[in-house]
């Protein structure tokens, strides 16, 4: 794969933080939280202690890109987090296809 761009999974753990603060990130971000065309999927679900985000990138640089944006609304938002970061290795999109 020399060359090729890697799509991966950033994992935002915020064990002991309450699910609000997650709604104030787009309140703090506007409209460039949600215009990211290389994050291809994000999803935040409340956790035992807190909740997690999980987002599909097309690589490495779009996520370091949107770090530019998303740090400093989590930081007005009362977060902080670096994510785990991961490769892809596959995806089963909604019409059953698998991709990546």
């Amino acid at each position: 794969m020399t060359g090729e761009t890697m799509a991966i999974v950033a994992i935002f753990d915020f064990p002991g933080e309450p699910v609000d603060k997650y709604e104030k990130v787009f309140e703090a971000g506007g409209p460039a939280v949600f215009q990211q065309p290389s994050r291809l999927h994000h999803v935040c679900y409340r956790t035992d202690s807190g909740f997690t985000v999980a987002d599909v990138w097309t690589d490495e640089q779009a996520l370091a890109d949107f770090g530019e944006i998303i740090g400093p609304a989590m930081q007005k938002a009362g977060l902080e987090a670096k994510p785990a970061v991961h490769p892809v290795q596959g995806l089963v999109t909604r019409d059953g296809q698998r991709r990546i």
